[in-house]
């Protein structure tokens, strides 16, 4: 789990994986598009894939696999 500068614990982890170049991109829009939001270092608003895949976790958002027709 993450460590303030205070140092108590934020109760959330960092989570990494390998994925395709553009594949960062696209899931941020994703997340965008389904209000979930943070603000960048540059202090816009951007998709923020982490909030997304704790809505998916938490039963909020539900993942539908696509025909593959």
């Amino acid at each position: 789990m993450g460590k303030r500068s205070d140092g108590t614990r934020s109760g959330r982890r960092i989570f990494a994986c390998r994925v395709g170049v553009d594949t960062p991109a696209i899931v941020e829009e994703m997340a965008k598009e389904f209000g979930c939001l943070r603000v960048d270092g540059s202090g816009e608003l951007t998709g923020a894939c982490g909030v997304m895949l704790d809505r998916i976790a938490q039963g909020k958002l539900k993942v539908i696999q696509a025909d593959e027709a």
